[in-house]
């Protein structure tokens, strides 16, 4: 079972911003030039490209980019890492619209622990969306897409989203949550927020494992999704 931190960083949050314009502006648009994809991965420690056609990935470790097998660099700004990676910088990357501000020469703020802690969450993540993929073979690939930043599943014959966001906008920690598509009638208990239903980072630290409570909260979401479908 992946196990959480008890507390989260102080800088977590600037940190996590700070990645996300590196996803949105440097990352993913590194992989759509290569595949026509922006769709990112938890890597287990950080988060990443998958494998691209030449063999070569694009990861972050800590406050480390790094493009194996080649070398790494010391996360500093978006222009640095374009440079970095030989690649053009634009302020409409074509990952999304909702994306954070561009500012190429602004210094990332990138602390190593705090990357390293939202590692785990996507590692958790990960595993929670592979455990759900193995009980319904219509859920897609987990993917991590740049804008939101967002490590997320669509389980199409249940018509809904799954996902783990790092946090955002709607909440300061990070949150699990289960969206249907269709939010109409929506009426149990379990369904507490306006795009369905969510738990938050503390309410998985409330018991001694919190992957195993993540895994509860979606298979709740999708029992109660499931005889909604099905009428």
């Amino acid at each position: 079972m992946t196990e959480l931190r008890p507390h989260l960083p102080p800088t977590f949050a600037a940190t996590r911003e700070s990645l996300r314009a590196l996803a949105a502006y440097v990352i993913a648009p590194y992989r759509k030039a290569r595949t026509g994809r922006i769709g990112l991965r938890a890597t287990g420690d950080g988060f990443g490209t998958p494998p691209l056609p030449d063999g070569t990935r694009v990861v972050v470790r800590a406050d480390q980019l790094v493009l194996e097998p080649t070398g790494s660099v010391t996360i500093s700004t978006l222009e640095a890492a374009a440079t970095f990676l030989d690649a053009p910088l634009s302020s409409d990357p074509g990952v999304g619209a909702d994306l954070p501000p561009f500012d190429p020469g602004r210094p990332l703020d990138v602390d190593p622990d705090a990357s390293l802690a939202l590692g785990d969450w996507y590692a958790l993540a990960d595993a929670s969306l592979a455990a759900l993929r193995g009980t319904e073979p219509s859920t897609t690939e987990a993917q991590l897409w740049p804008e939101h930043f967002d490590l997320a599943v669509q389980v199409e014959a249940l018509q809904m989203n799954v996902g783990f966001s790092p946090g955002d906008s709607f909440s300061a920690e990070p949150y699990v949550y289960v969206g249907p598509h269709d939010m109409a009638g929506l009426s149990a208990p379990y369904w507490n927020v306006s795009f369905g239903a969510m738990i938050t980072y503390s309410d998985l630290l409330s018991r001694s494992s919190p992957q195993r409570v993540a895994e509860t909260f979606i298979a709740e979401g999708v029992r109660l999704q499931r005889e909604r479908v099905a009428g």
